[in-house]
């Protein structure tokens, strides 16, 4: 390589070409690919926090995911009534827990419903419906 270098004390000048290793440009980071939500479940109420009606049932719902998410469900009921939708981040991959209270039934009356989990994003996704049927006392 032809070049020129002169030296004027503490400083020195050059000139010419000088070797350059590459640079890589940056690249973006790829989002992985594939489903966020592989599994939203629901378990039957396992407790009547009331011994009489109306009745205050509590559900036990899953959503797995595969890497961090935040992610926005609501409840879905017989009748297509759906209540606020709750957001929340989910920091690790795996089984998250998210429950629900729901308190129904008149005394003297037979209540035949079901409930079911609804995640609304990153992507929609329903659990199994879960029946609630019993009959109040008067």
């Amino acid at each position: 390589m032809a070049g020129y270098f002169r030296s004027l004390g503490a400083v020195a000048v050059a000139f010419g070409l000088l070797p350059l290793s590459p640079v890589a440009a940056p690249t973006a980071k790829k989002s992985p690919s594939g489903p966020v939500i592989t599994g939203v479940d629901l378990q039957p109420a396992e407790k009547f926090l009331e011994p009489k009606c109306p009745m205050v049932l509590v559900f036990q719902g899953h959503i797995t995911t595969t890497r961090p998410a935040t992610v926005t469900y609501t409840w879905v009921d017989s009748h297509g009534r759906t209540w606020p939708e709750h957001r929340r981040r989910l920091s690790l991959p795996g089984v998250s827990s998210v429950r629900h209270t729901w308190k129904l039934g008149k005394p003297g009356k037979t209540v035949d419903e079901w409930l079911q989990l609804k995640v609304t994003s990153p992507e929609e996704r329903l659990s199994n419906r879960i029946p609630v049927r019993f009959t109040c006392s008067k």
